[in-house]
Parts: structure tokens; sequence; C-alpha cells
């Protein structure tokens, strides 16, 4: 009777550490507080309104998060300085590195490498690990001040910089430095991650936690942040987290999303990604006919003239659903080196600018171009230069109608 007493209590005790609930924090008893972290009352305090520090927080015991789980926590930004108005954000993270782990300063939100401006050393990168990050400073590489990044780093630190991330998210609808509360809600029912802000679907992104965190599936979760040149307080007020040991047969409740539209770069893709990219890229292209002369098609990036469908009579074609990022050069994001269907707007007028060297020059660099030829009509991303198709990274996903404009 005392060894099965001893089993049902080891059971018991395994169920509970997946699911607590922090209605305030009155207490950190059953938490790792890292660096400049601390309790101020009733809040969890990841860094002061102060340069250059760092700091991060862990949920005592690792988690079972491969089988999918179900964070909300409410957070509030507050005391930005005047010269840059508020740095450089916080970031919900899953890892398995160590209870004591923690990032760099600035820009690298305390979970990524060094920011190469930031003082004391090179701080390395957590490993294992997938971060949910709120930006609130629009470095070089940045959308803007006020965005959303989902990010991933496995057993071999990324030292690159800037830091590679799955998905960003365009400006936020909510402005996340105005002092108020705000709540976010992140949730993994494999492989789709779904953030949610203020009760809205964000961003969502495939990800593979299991190969991401190794071991038994079970991982520390909590948070990161860290300020640079500009600063601000990092507050969390509360927080809920329910893991699904599980696996596949995930205990966490469905929920309904709104979320129709989606980047490809993070969009759930019937395909396995590419290493060594900056974001999702396919081997080779997709294609789908979905009714007589339609088509649903996904375009590497990395491949010129890619994809085709056919189109017998060489007949008009309207291509639509455009959706995707390409990047012919990812340390220029959302400047001139990654963008979507459209292009960035930039054709070079010489060919010093690679102007002899585009698919079609008069078209801007990234656009989605088509050519109907030899009795099929035929797809590809509108490169800088004509001979590096091979690095780029990224696809377009879209639906094609031939014989309709």
């Amino acid at each position: 009777m005392r060894g099965a007493w001893a089993v049902g209590l080891l059971a018991v005790t395994a169920a509970a550490a997946a699911d607590f609930d922090f209605p305030d924090f009155a207490s950190t008893q059953e938490l790792f507080l890292v660096a400049n972290a601390h309790r101020a009352k009733k809040i969890l305090r990841l860094t002061d309104a102060r340069y250059f520090v760092v700091g991060a927080a862990w949920y005592r015991d690792r988690q079972p998060v491969s089988g999918g789980f179900d964070t909300t926590f409410t957070f509030r930004l507050t005391h930005q300085d005047s010269q840059t108005n508020g740095a450089d954000g916080l970031a919900f993270v899953v890892q398995n590195a160590d209870r004591h782990a923690h990032g760099g300063y600035g820009a690298s939100a305390g979970f990524m490498r060094n920011d190469e401006g930031a003082p004391y050393g090179k701080a390395r990168p957590i490993v294992r690990r997938l971060a949910v990050f709120f930006d609130t400073f629009e470095n070089r590489w940045d959308p803007s001040d006020n965005a959303l990044a989902i990010c991933t780093n496995g057993v071999a630190p990324d030292l690159t910089w800037p830091p590679r991330c799955l998905a960003y998210s365009e400006k936020l609808p909510v402005h996340l430095k105005d002092g108020q509360p705000h709540v976010a809600r992140i949730t993994y029912d494999p492989p789709r991650l779904t953030v949610y802000l203020d009760g809205s679907p964000i961003r969502a992104a495939a990800v593979d936690v299991a190969s991401l965190i190794g071991g038994d599936g079970t991982a520390w979760v909590g948070f990161t942040s860290a300020t640079g040149g500009g600063y601000e307080n990092h507050d969390v007020l509360n927080w809920k987290f329910q893991g699904s040991p599980g696996g596949a047969e995930s205990t966490i409740s469905a929920v309904d999303s709104t979320l129709s539209a989606v980047d490809s770069t993070i969009a759930y893709a019937p395909f396995a990604c590419m290493p060594n990219r900056p974001i999702c890229t396919p081997e080779e292209p997709v294609i789908r006919q979905t009714g007589p002369g339609q088509y649903h098609v996904y375009l590497p990036a990395q491949l010129e003239w890619g994809a085709s469908v056919p189109n017998p009579d060489e007949a008009p074609v309207r291509v639509f659903n455009v959706t995707g990022t390409v990047c012919w050069d990812p340390r220029l994001r959302h400047v001139s080196g990654c963008n979507g269907p459209a292009g960035n707007g930039i054709v070079p007028g010489s060919d010093a600018e690679g102007g002899a060297d585009f698919v079609a020059p008069q078209k801007p660099a990234g656009s989605l171009v088509a050519r109907t030829l030899n009795h099929r009509t035929w797809f590809t991303v509108n490169d800088r230069t004509g001979d590096s198709f091979q690095d780029n990274a990224g696809y377009f996903e879209f639906d094609v109608a031939v014989g309709q404009r």
C-alpha cells in the first residue's frame, strides 16, 4: 500500500506541474529570478527603467510543452526614457538551457546574443528556446517600435546579428507603450503556435517544439527582458500556464481564431522548411489543382521560374490571394532586403545596382512575376541579382485561375 500511495502521489505531482496560476506576484517563491528581475510589491518586474539591464524569470519546475500549451499573462510597460520613448520589450520564452539562463542587453531582449552595440562583453543567447517577443524599439531590421516577433534557436547558439526569427508582425493595432495593462495569450496546438493580444489574434507560426527543446518534452517557461540605450519598466502583473503532457492528444481547449491571413513565412504549410534559412523556405514548389484550370501554388524564393501550371491555349491568367515574404538579404528585412508580393518599390536604374540582372527590370525587387511560354504559365520571384537565386529564402503562396482575367 505504501508503494502504491507513493506512485499515486508522484502522478498527482506530475499532473500539477502542468498547470499553475499567479493571480499576482505577492510571492515569487515558485520562480527563479535572474539578474535584474525582482518582485515589486505584487508585480514581477523584469527590468527597472534604467540603462543596460537584463532580467529573466522562470517557473521553478520544467513544464510539459511539446504536446501543447496555453498561457495567458498581463504585462505593462511604463516610465519610458525621453530620448528613445522606451526600450526594448519583453518576451515569453520556452527554453531547455538552464533555470538561470538569460541572454544579452538592448535589442537582444534578454534571450538573444548581445546586441553588437551593447557593453559588457558578448553575452551568449539562450539555446533550445522558443521566444514570443513584444518589441518596443525599432532597430533597422524591425518593422516598427510596436511589433511582435516569433524567434527560435536550437542546440547550437545562433550568433548571427541581426537575430533571425520565424515571423514578424506589422505594426501592432495595440500600442504597447501606452502605460496600460495588455493581455497576451499564446497557444500551442502542435504544430501551430498562435499569439493573441488583448483578445485579437496577431500572428501564427508552425513550430516543432519537441525537436527544438529536445529531452523529454519538458522545458522551463518564463519571461526575459532587457534595456539598452533606452529603457522602461517591464512588468508582468499576472500569469497562468497550462501544459499538455498528452502529446498529440492535447488537453488544451480548442481556441476559435479569426486569424484569416498570415504571412507565408509563418503559416503552417504542407512541406518541411530547409535548414539554415532565416525564414521558412520549401526545397521544391508545391502545386495543387483545386478545380478545372485552378491551382494553389507554393513558390520557393530560391528557384528561378520555379513553378508552373498548364496553360494549353496560352490563355490569360488571373493570380490572386497572394501572400508571403521573400528575402535576398535578411539583414535588411522590411527595408530593401525582404518584401512581399508587390516588391519593395525600388527599381534599380543602373547595372551597378543590379538592374541588368532582374528577371523583369521594370518590376520591383521581391515582386511576383509570371510569364506564359510553351503552353505553360511560369512564376518566379523578381530577384535583385539573377545569379543569386539559390541564396534566397521564403516563399509566396497564391491561387491561379487559367483562362480568367
